[in-house]
This record gives structure tokens, C-alpha cells and sequence, in this order.
């Protein structure tokens, strides 16, 4: 182990100078993947790395690999993502990247002498807001044979290519996706919930991450007047949308542990004395149990299919992203618990609620995930917030986790 722990007031410092890149008004930051936002955070990281003498690798997705090379060129992987959601917080992703950077510069100064090269990982285009599927370059590492389809992808916003915005920000790289084989992977991130925080509990060991489903519904019924049609008579998109979404609460409440969100609709045409042609919403379905997930997924699109809400109208269902859950290696799990009890900080297992680009990585690397306490529970907010302490603690459970793993 370490004697030593991390430098606490220059990883809170670079995270400080990390989040001016896209700093909104009011707090918070606003860095989508691939954006002008998005190249200087990443430029700010290759700085830093030269800056620790790292060699930097970028494979065909963007991914940035930073690389210290260690006694054998098996690979410790640390690390997440720098871009957020439209109005993020200061942690989210960014947290992982840097304190992972910090462990290895504490390394360095200590002189340790790695048995397993080192490598800082910051995946692409992980939060998934400008382009789908989210988790994209972790997926591109885990699936090297979805690279086709990821670099096809168009933003929802502005209608860029995926392709054409790495080459636009300089980090279209021609290293093949999957060839960078950790064995293992660790990432540091903030819970996103209330758990830690409200049970007082310094850190939050993931055992593993429950089964997400994304699905895209377009409901089309008939534009009419909304003074001389009676309701008998209407193909109302927007009701049968309202009901589904009852149905959907009802399910929750019915079954421990399912979430199911609305997340996004657009009405058509949206005008006050119309009713409603079409509907196009998302939703977000999650479960720890795979089977539970997709048999909550398969009642809603038969109760479209069944309830007379829906007689009339023709409904669509896309698939966005379907990801199973998965638990995280047993070692890697062993190695995180025992550092936390050498350092004496209180902890206990989690199943993480939100994707992370880790569960994608652990299909074929052996993973973990590190938790530190949110304040109030907040994630993907401007207000998201976890304390220097906090984050000390978290980084430092990083640090000897990380040798843990070296000396195995």
C-alpha cells in the first residue's frame, strides 16, 4: 500500500480548471460530446499528460488513452468521461478522469515502479444527449465491431456525424478500437443518489449495474378540431400517450426496484384547439434483474397494442439502447473493499441505478466501480456537488486499490 495518499488541493484545483471549459452561468457546465467545448477539455488533459511525460494514444472513436508504461504491458486502466449532459454538474465523469490522472502523478513522484503499465482512459460521447447510443466509446472498446454503425451516428441537435466531428476537433485517431486490453478497469465516480450520503457511508463499492432500456415511441393517430370532435370519435395521440404513461407508474409500483421514465415528447402539431396526430417520446426503462427489465418493456408495448386508448392509432417502437446488468469482477470488488478497510473508511456494497462506461467494459474486461456520496442525491444538475473530502476519500481508495491490483 501507499504511504502516503493523494495531492487533495491539485486534483481539486485541476477539476476547477476542467469545469471553466463550458461553464454556465449560475454554476454548472455544458461540455456535449464532440463539441468545441468538448476539444478543449480534451486538449487541457493532453497537457497534462505531457506534462507527466505520458504517451497518448486515440483510437478510431476518440478515445484518449494515456499510457505509463509499467515492468510488463499488461494494463491497469483507470478513468471515465469529460463530457456532460446540457446542463451538467462539476463531477459527473469528469471526477474519474482526473482523479485518475492524479493517482498516477502520485505514483510517479513516489516512485513507484508499476508492474502493469498504466493506462488514464477518457471515453467518448458517454452521456449520450447529442449523440445515441450513449456510453459510445466504452461500447466501441467492448464491441470493436459496432464501430461502423457509431461512426454513422447523427447528433440530434445539429445533425453532425459522428465521423465528421472527430475529424472537425482533431481526435478522429487510427488506432483500432479494442486494442488498448485492460486487465483490469477501474473508475471513481459519484453516486448520482442519495444512498451514501443519506447512511452517512464514505464510500460505495459497485457490485454491479442494472439492465437499461431505451425505446423511442411514435404514435400517430388524426389531426382534428377540438371544438367539433367528439370524443368518440378521435385518434388523440397525446391520450393513449398519457395512459401508457399511467400504465407505466402503475408497473413501478407494482414490481421492487423498476424504474420507468418519460424522459422526452414532442406533440404534432402542437397547437391549442387541434388534437394531437402525433406523439414521439422516449422511454427509460431500468431493473436490476434482465428478465424483469424486458418483461416490464413487453407489458407496455402490449398494453399499446391491447387498450382502447390506442384503437385507430398506429404506434412504432425503435430501440435505442438495450444493456443488460451485469456485476463486476469479484477481485477487482475484493481489491476495492480491502482498500477501503486499510484506510478506515466506512463502505458498502452498491448496485449502481445509472449506465457507466465501465459496465460496458467489464463484457470483456474485468471491472469495478468506486462510489463517493452526492449531495441530496443530485447528479446531471448544476447543483451536483460532492465535498474535497469526499473526493479525497474516493481517490485515495483509487490509489490503493490500483496497487492492489499491481502487486496481484
Amino acid at each position: 500500500m501507499i504511504l502516503s495518499g493523494i495531492n487533495s488541493n491539485r486534483l481539486t484545483q485541476r477539476l476547477k480548471e476542467l469545469n471553466k471549459i463550458g461553464r454556465l452561468e449560475g454554476g454548472g457546465v455544458s461540455r456535449p460530446s464532440l463539441s468545441n467545448e468538448d476539444k478543449k477539455a480534451r486538449d487541457l488533459l493532453m497537457q497534462w499528460t505531457k506534462e507527466l511525460d505520458l504517451t497518448v494514444q486515440v483510437d478510431q472513436i476518440g478515445n484518449m488513452f494515456c499510457q505509463w508504461k509499467g515492468k510488463t504491458d499488461k494494463i491497469i486502466g483507470v478513468g471515465s468521461h469529460l463530457d456532460t449532459v446540457p446542463t451538467g454538474g462539476d463531477y459527473d465523469g469528469a471526477l474519474g478522469v482526473v482523479a485518475g490522472l492524479e493517482v498516477i502523478q502520485t505514483l510517479k513522484e513516489q516512485h513507484y515502479q508499476p508492474n502493469h503499465t498504466m493506462v488514464l482512459a477518457n471515453f467518448t460521447n458517454e452521456e449520450g444527449t447529442r449523440f445515441t447510443p450513449d456510453m459510445m466509446g466504452s461500447l466501441a472498446s467492448a464491441r470493436p465491431e459496432t464501430l461502423p454503425e457509431l461512426l454513422k451516428a447523427i447528433s440530434a441537435d445539429d445533425h453532425k456525424i459522428v465521423s465528421e466531428e472527430l475529424n472537425r476537433i482533431g481526435y478522429a485517431g487510427n488506432v483500432p478500437c479494442g486494442s488498448i486490453n485492460f486487465e483490469r478497469f477501474i473508475e471513481l465516480h459519484i453516486e448520482q443518489g442519495p444512498i451514501l450520503e443519506n447512511e452517512n457511508i464514505d464510500i460505495g463499492i459497485v457490485e454491479g449495474v442494472q439492465a437499461i432500456q431505451w425505446r423511442r415511441l411514435t404514435i400517430v393517430g388524426k389531426s382534428s378540431h377540438a371544438g367539433t370532435t367528439p370524443i368518440a370519435l378521435r385518434k388523440d395521440s397525446f391520450y393513449a400517450m398519457s395512459c401508457l404513461t399511467n400504465y407505466a407508474r402503475k408497473l413501478c409500483e407494482s414490481q421492487n426496484g423498476l424504474l420507468i421514465t418519460i424522459g422526452s415528447i414532442e406533440i404534432h402539431p402542437n397547437v391549442i384547439n387541434v388534437v394531437p396526430k402525433k406523439v414521439i417520446a422516449t422511454i427509460d426503462l431500468r431493473h436490476p434483474d434482465n428478465s424483469v427489465a424486458y418483461q416490464a418493456m413487453e407489458s407496455l408495448e402490449t398494453f399499446a397494442k391491447q387498450d382502447k386508448s390506442f384503437n385507430g392509432l398506429t404506434s412504432q417502437w425503435e430501440s435505442l439502447v438495450d444493456i443488460k446488468s451485469i456485476k463486476f469482477d469479484q477481485q477487482v470488488i475484493s481489491s476495492i473493499k480491502k482498500s477501503c478497510d486499510s484506510l478506515g473508511y466506512s463502505n458498502r456494497p452498491m448496485i449502481s441505478g445509472a449506465g457507466h462506461d465501465a459496465q460496458l467494459l467489464s463484457s470483456r474486461y474485468a471491472s469495478g466501480m468506486i462510489f463517493i456520496p452526492s449531495r441530496n442525491g443530485v447528479s446531471h444538475a448544476v447543483d451536483e456537488f460532492s465535498s474535497e473530502t469526499q473526493i479525497e476519500k474516493g481517490a485515495n481508495v483509487l490509489l490503493n486499490t490500483v496497487v492492489e491490483l499491481d502487486g496481484e
